[in-house]
């Protein structure tokens, strides 16, 4: 490092630099990311908002249920993210090659996805990760049929995703708070969804970053709303090193993901609720219009670095930042 006399500071500026130089050795490497997935399949049509979940680079999981730091040499990082129905729990943790391409190796990650190559390497992961959670025989049955969406989300949906750096003393509080919530069903469409869990994530680093659009989003907290939230306070705080990046869906044979929408947009943009409502109520088309003119615009993904499987196996040490 260079020594602070040699730059003509004063007493006063030296100690400002120094502390600035604290600050930022002490959130080298380590960041909370929120992922935002594109939504998807006849779900994604009718509900175009996405999903929402937190990436940590520098926690992994300890079992699907549990987050512990990772260790020195482990490739970083860990999913978590709350789902409409996996058995009776709220949450669950899944290593981030898992998440993305449903394996750890980079050279086994699907170049052309279909239904069924797609499912078998599910189908691995299910057995090694959920084993206890969605047991043989049970992967079809209702209460845990969605536990594929928590592995391969990039054969399926393009991601984006939008990140701020943390310190490893962040890290580990939150990793206290969450392992000690309880991980019991909760998820509900107002109050507890996806986004409401990652908007809760990221207040717990910086309080008061994310905050709803009762305007836009009619209340809700929307995945898009998220990450507007995350852009503006990584703006307003350069100190926090502030990315946005994309990883692309995975070429194949699967259905293409669409847009990101907001809750008054995904009206406006969705031909079926455009054409009912102008035929039956056509003031709310109206409404809709000036609120997304005034609120709704914000476009997702913009500057977005490009980011694929070798981006996240290096191991605790090095970040997307510092390449």
């Amino acid at each position: 490092m260079l020594g602070l006399r040699s730059w003509g500071l004063g007493m006063g500026s030296r100690i400002c630099v120094a502390a600035l130089l604290a600050v930022c050795c002490a959130r080298a490497g380590a960041a909370i990311t929120v992922l935002v997935g594109e939504p998807y399949g006849a779900f994604g049509t009718m509900m175009p908002v996405g999903h929402t979940s937190i990436y940590l680079d520098h926690a992994c999981a300890d079992g699907p249920l549990k987050l512990r730091m990772c260790r020195p040499g482990e490739a970083e990082g860990v999913v978590i993210a709350r789902y409409h129905r996996i058995a009776n729990l709220d949450w669950l943790a899944t290593p981030i090659m898992q998440f993305l391409y449903a394996t750890d190796d980079p050279a086994k990650v699907l170049q052309y996805a279909t239904l069924e190559n797609s499912w078998d390497l599910r189908e691995v992961y299910r057995r090694r990760y959920l084993e206890a959670i969605v047991p043989d025989g049970t992967e079809y049955d209702k209460p845990t049929d969605e536990w594929w969406e928590t592995a391969g989300a990039a054969y399926i949906r393009r991601t984006w995703g939008y990140r701020l750096e943390t310190t490893r003393e962040q890290d580990e509080r939150f990793i206290e708070w969450i392992n000690d919530l309880p991980n019991v069903h909760s998820y509900r469409l107002r109050g507890r969804n996806c986004a409401d869990f990652a908007a809760n994530a990221v207040n717990f680093y910086f309080p008061g970053a994310v905050k709803p659009d009762r305007v836009a989003d009619f209340g809700l907290m929307s995945p898009k709303n998220v990450a507007r939230c995350i852009e503006a306070y990584g703006l307003a705080h350069p100190e926090l090193g502030f990315q946005v990046l994309e990883v692309p869906q995975v070429p194949g044979s699967l259905r293409r993901s669409r847009p990101v929408r907001g809750a008054v947009e995904g009206l406006l943009k969705t031909k079926r609720y455009l054409a009912t409502l102008l035929v039956i109520q056509p003031e709310v088309p109206l409404v809709c219009g000036v609120l997304y003119l005034k609120h709704g615009r914000w476009k997702i993904g913009r500057n977005a670095e490009l980011v694929g499987p070798a981006d996240f196996v290096e191991p605790v040490g090095e970040s997307l930042a510092t390449r």
